[in-house]
């Protein structure tokens, strides 16, 4: 199988993936997804490697809110706009403005412009998002701004590397997951789809959600095959991600995703649609 080449020049013929076998690993809208590929003239093949647990019955959640109010670190991160909102529409009176209080009261750091905007929303003082949107020029942002010694607070969504929080050194991290993700309960697929991938039986891999390439290594780590895995994303099969956040594992395992600018599903198959078609193979 030769390489699909990301730097192909643009096809603009109406089914620019025809002959080219996609894996779609996301859970959530994947059949929007498929239909978008294959009216693109890819084969797909799905296998989600991750499920979301649904907000109203994660318990841990409230477990995470009560220890953050006990704490109440006097810095508080926020990665996403749809995390902040789906983590205070599940709490019910008095939590909800226990919570509110706290953070009205509090340095609040953002990720990016999506969640300063759910911030502002819910009434609490604008806060600065970094320009980047990334979770480590969120943390230097806060770094350079100046932020209280102690503890800090998080509400994580998804996906935040451990060197991103790195240069917070050994302060204490208090988070609130209101996006929390399992391995999918039925892994069968996603070891098929490993031994896809190596055995160079799919051109591209496409990713929704970051914690769907942590789920997928941790799979084929299982499996022993890891290594064999990013070896074959280094080369012949390429990973696609939706957008600079989900592609973020992805590069932190030095691999080099195609993902569009702007992060939209639309986006990422008309992308796919001009770098990978097999004309440029």
């Amino acid at each position: 199988m030769s390489h699909p080449n990301p730097t192909s020049p643009i096809d603009s013929h109406e089914r620019p993936l025809e002959g080219l076998r996609v894996a779609v690993t996301a859970a959530r809208r994947a059949n929007d997804q498929i239909v978008a590929l294959e009216r693109a003239g890819a084969s797909t093949v799905h296998a989600p490697t991750m499920r979301i647990v649904p907000v109203e019955d994660d318990t841990a959640l409230i477990d995470e809110t009560r220890a953050l109010l006990e704490a109440a670190p006097p810095t508080f991160f926020v990665t996403t706009g749809q995390g902040i909102n789906s983590w205070l529409q599940i709490l019910e009176e008095p939590l909800k403005q226990q919570v509110l209080d706290y953070l009205s009261s509090t340095q609040i750091i953002c990720r990016g412009a999506k969640g300063r905007g759910a911030v502002r929303k819910w009434g609490l003082p604008d806060a600065p998002s970094s320009e980047k949107e990334t979770s480590t020029s969120m943390v230097e942002l806060a770094l350079e701004l100046g932020i209280a010694e102690g503890p800090v607070g998080l509400q994580r969504h998804g996906y935040v590397p451990e060197k991103a929080l790195a240069p917070l050194g050994d302060r204490e991290v208090y988070v609130v997951a209101p996006y929390r993700w399992e391995l999918a309960e039925d892994v069968t697929p996603v070891h098929n789809l490993v031994k896809s991938i190596i055995a160079r039986e799919v051109d591209a891999v496409t990713f929704t959600a970051a914690p769907a390439v942590v789920a997928l290594c941790e799979v084929a780590a299982e499996m022993g095959a890891r290594e064999e895995l990013l070896e074959a994303f280094g080369s012949d099969v390429l990973p696609v991600a939706v957008g600079h956040v989900t592609a973020e594992p992805l590069e932190d395992e030095g691999l080099v995703p195609l993902y569009p600018e702007r992060e939209r599903l639309g986006a990422m198959v008309k992308l796919m649609g001009e770098k990978l078609s097999p004309r440029g193979r």
